[in-house]
């Protein structure tokens, strides 16, 4: 059969289908003993009372479970694993979907786990046994302890729902310490572009390996694999353009590169929260964007909703499309913080577009040679980010999927 190669981003499915079933016909579980912080935390979250944060948390973090306060103490209780519930979560995994952890900080202050996990035991379990370490979840109600940055996420009021999920804000972690796959030292570059195209390639494979398609096709997983090709393809071009000495045109790849980790991480860090403004933005300008919400603010204004809440509705919209679609928004999400990206992205702004400082380089290329450029700095600068931003990409990506940089 014929593939049907194209370029259409509305063409990937990133959710499953969803459907409308009648209340009455939802059956819970028999001895379910509901655990009431969480229930009024969630309560507030749905009227717009209270916020809630999209991130990911590693499970050593997460106690499944919750506790109920007693006149005596605090007594724990975790539902039972149902082991066919945790293999049919397994498959859905595998196919692409990442379920959301819902959790809120732990009250048992003894707890070496800083959240509990009361609802959401049997995804708990299939994450642990897939080996994958830190899943997306959602806070309810504080930042607290966060190990990466955050949407920040508000129920608003609407016309089509009571209330509908959009993004409040965004909270930025700034991460110490990044990893690094060459290691302080930096080989030779043909020994350093070897190392790190080896590892892409195999991250590659273990992607491949860990996907299992389903009933229904989901691109979650196609979507780390067009980053890992693009990222191999980028190393490759620069391990030739500096095999032919063309360090500063390799440059150019670097701030290529830069911007796929950026793109990356804002989706792996919430896989249900922006892929849809990542589709839009590449379909739609910001303008159409803005002219569609208008439109959309005067009918909601029209159908009863105050301006107010109108205006509160289209702002979120917007500054989804922003994130998506703007470097800048992008970098402030980024672990690496934003003055690491004021400094490599102006540096990597004037490689691109050949600003005087730029043509201060080539100074003495007309009198003295071709080969008089200044560099150096160049060749360390592209080599340094090279390494972090793929280390930041494959290191997220293998625990996705339930491996290790050692595997």
């Amino acid at each position: 059969m014929e593939l049907d190669l194209n370029s259409n981003p509305l063409s990937l499915i990133r959710s499953l289908p969803t459907r409308q079933i009648p209340i009455d016909q939802i059956k819970g579980r028999e001895n379910f003993i509901p655990d009431e912080i969480f229930t009024e935390k969630y309560i507030k979250f749905t009227q717009g009372k209270l916020k809630a944060y999209a991130t990911r948390i590693s499970l050593t973090f997460i106690k499944p479970g919750f506790y109920k306060p007693t006149k005596e103490k605090l007594k724990y209780i975790c539902d039972e694993v149902i082991g066919d519930e945790v293999e049919h979560l397994k498959k859905l995994i595998k196919m692409g979907v990442r379920p959301s952890l819902y959790l809120y900080l732990n009250i048992n202050k003894s707890d070496k786990e800083r959240f509990l996990c009361p609802d959401d035991v049997n995804t708990y379990r299939a994450y642990k046994e897939l080996n994958i370490a830190k899943p997306p979840v959602i806070i309810l109600g504080s930042k607290k302890g966060l190990e990466e940055s955050c949407y920040v996420i508000k129920a608003m009021k609407c016309t089509y729902n009571e209330r509908t999920e959009h993004f409040d804000s965004f909270f930025c972690v700034n991460q110490k310490a990044q990893p690094s796959l060459l290691g302080y030292e930096k080989p030779p570059f043909n020994e350093s572009f070897d190392k790190l195209i080896e590892v892409v390639k195999l991250t590659k494979i273990h992607v491949k390996e860990f996907h299992k398609g389903g009933n229904v096709e989901l691109h979650y997983h196609h979507t780390l694999y067009s980053i890992l090709q693009r990222a191999e393809e980028s190393l490759t071009s620069m391990q030739i353009l500096f095999n032919s000495k063309l360090y500063v045109n390799a440059g150019l790849i670097v701030r290529s590169l830069y911007e796929l980790a950026l793109t990356f991480y804002i989706d792996w860090l919430g896989p249900d929260q922006i892929y849809k403004y990542l589709q839009l933005s590449s379909v739609m300008k910001l303008k159409e964007w803005e002219k569609n919400c208008d439109k959309t603010l005067k009918e909601q204004v029209k159908d009863g909703l105050s301006r107010s809440d109108a205006q509160t509705l289209k702002d979120a919209k917007m500054r989804g499309f922003h994130l998506a679609s703007k470097v800048s928004d992008k970098a402030k999400l980024f672990p690496f913080g934003e003055q690491h990206h004021q400094d490599i992205y102006s540096f990597l702004s004037k490689i691109t577009h050949h600003d005087f400082s730029m043509t201060a380089r080539y100074t003495n290329t007309l009198e003295h040679g071709d080969e008089s450029v200044f560099h150096e700095d160049i060749i360390n600068t592209s080599l340094y980010c090279a390494d972090f931003f793929v280390a930041a990409i494959i290191t997220r990506v293998l625990d996705d999927i339930g491996k290790t940089i050692q595997d």
